[in-house]
């Protein structure tokens, strides 16, 4: 079936619709429709989903996609040094589905090329002529949200909604692409000098550190060994002293123990002395005596005793001692060279 013949048949079609009152069109998923009857109440407000609708004679539906559309504009703009830059900016967009009325009363369905399009390539050199030629790729993103606060401000009130905006595409003129890229080169080698310094500091600063903390922790071992030998020392020296007076008591025990034994000592020696002086004989006092003056004079002497009555009558051997019992003249007596032949030998002979 040829093209010609297709566009018959479709008139054909519609010739029979006509001719039995029945008007009407699909709308497809995604968009939304609005009838206008221009011999019934023209624009009807109420807002039509997708399906088929019908329409009376000479009426139609105004359809509206109400997807994200999304549309790329090539732009040449001045950057902030009055340098010219081309660049590609896309904004993603749709029609606010509950203010289609007054966006067809208002506006139309060509939305974009009336509203859309021009705000948002003003807008965009707006924000473009703000921004460094060279720092456009560095700032792309603060770049696309100033472009996207700029349009909405613009489309406020518009029955529009943006969505976003995206700097797709920006092309450097060849001499300052070349300065670009010497520029970002020595940014990028003074990055890294910078990062190695700080790398370099960073390391020294570390070694400083562990050293640091390397003589803090020597001082503090040599501290507690001082500590320590200083704790040891004053132990050792309670030790001694503990020690010294120990001693000092055991000395002064001892002492006390001898001095004690001493007195005892004593007290015997003379209790024994006085138990001997108790059982001598007045007679052994005499013998003592006269042993006494024998060793006093030698042998061979002759002694005058000046009252007999006090010679003990044994030294006689039973003589009768001339005034014995009463004063008697001084008579010599010759005796032998001890006591002890005294009493064995000869009687003295008295001159």
């Amino acid at each position: 079936m040829t093209k010609l013949k297709l566009v018959a048949f479709a008139s054909l079609g519609l010739f029979a619709l006509g001719s039995t009152g029945c008007y009407g069109e699909t709308i497809e998923p995604g968009h939304r429709g609005l009838v206008f009857n221009p011999k019934s109440g023209g624009l009807g407000h109420e807002v039509l989903g997708p399906g088929y609708h019908k329409t009376s004679a000479g009426g139609r539906i105004d359809d509206f996609d109400v997807t994200y559309s999304t549309k790329t504009e090539d732009m040449h703009a001045l950057s902030s040094e009055g340098l010219a830059v081309d660049l590609r900016v896309a904004v993603r967009y749709r029609p606010i589905v509950a203010e289609l009325y007054f966006l067809d009363t208002e506006i139309g369905a060509n939305y974009y090329d009336e509203v859309i399009g021009p705000e948002f390539r003003s807008a965009a050199r707006g924000v473009l002529a703000r921004h460094s030629y060279v720092d456009l790729n560095k700032v792309n993103e603060k770049v696309e949200d100033e472009i996207e606060t700029d349009l909405r401000r613009r489309t406020k009130g518009k029955h529009l909604e943006i969505t976003a905006v995206t700097l797709e595409q920006v092309d450097y003129a060849p001499e300052i692409a070349t300065a670009v890229r010497a520029r970002v080169a020595g940014e990028q080698e003074a990055a890294r000098q910078k990062a190695q310094m700080e790398n370099d500091s960073l390391k020294r600063k570390l070694e400083i550190e562990r050293a640091s903390e390397q003589d803090k922790l020597r001082t503090e071992a040599e501290l507690r060994q001082k500590q320590n030998e200083r704790a040891l020392a004053a132990e050792q020296a309670e030790i001694d002293k503990t020690k010294a007076q120990t001693d000092a008591q055991v000395a002064i025990v001892s002492a006390k123990a001898e001095a004690e034994a001493a007195k005892y000592l004593a007290k015997a020696e003379t209790e024994k002395h006085r138990a001997q002086a108790s059982t001598i004989t007045p007679l052994e006092v005499q013998m003592h005596a006269y042993d006494a003056l024998a060793q006093l004079g030698g042998s061979g002497t002759t002694l005058y005793l000046g009252d007999f009555s006090h010679v003990p009558q044994f030294l006689f051997g039973g003589m009768t001692v001339p005034g014995a019992g009463a004063a008697a003249r001084p008579a010599s007596v010759t005796r032998p060279a001890s006591l002890k032949t005294w009493a064995t030998a000869e009687p003295p002979k008295f001159q």
